[in-house]
């Protein structure tokens, strides 16, 4: 009997999209100064907030511990739902800070802030999660069957 890991290669990429995000701009914040009218654009990241810090890293964790777990189906699967929910909190961390979080009152410049493409890292992640959970519960079924058979 094969079971096909290939849940293992989903995960692995779960964890370098993950990673990537860390260091990857998910959007930018423009400060346009009132007197001048020139512009800067600096990146967000998520190595930069506290609240990307921790549940990226949390994440990292639960996908590596997925990936070590592979023996037991049901504790794997337990890994790859707390992971995805994670990312989903990254997501809508993602979402909060660029639709407003961040508010600056000098009146000498404004802010605002602007997408970027980093976010997308997040639904890929979220994809591969997706992927590697259906993997392991072919996996499931197929030991299943064969338990049947004997």
């Amino acid at each position: 009997m094969v079971i096909q890991r290939i849940q293992t290669l989903y995960l692995i990429i779960a964890i370098a999209l993950m990673t990537a995000f860390f260091f990857m701009p998910f959007g930018y914040t423009q400060f346009t100064d009132a007197v001048t009218g020139s512009t800067v654009e600096e990146p967000l990241k998520g190595i930069m907030f506290i609240g990307l810090i921790i549940p990226i890293s949390v994440c990292l964790l639960t996908l590596a511990l997925a990936i070590f777990t592979f023996k037991s189906p049901s504790i794997q699967k337990l890994m790859v739902i707390i992971s995805a929910l994670l990312v989903g909190a990254c997501i809508g961390v993602v979402i909060y800070i660029l639709s407003g979080g961040l508010i600056d009152e000098n009146p000498e410049y404004t802010t605002r802030t602007l997408w970027g493409g980093g976010g997308l890292l997040l639904i890929a992640t979220w994809c591969a999660l997706g992927a590697a959970y259906h993997g392991i519960s072919a996996d499931q079924r197929l030991l299943r069957s064969y338990d049947r058979i004997r």
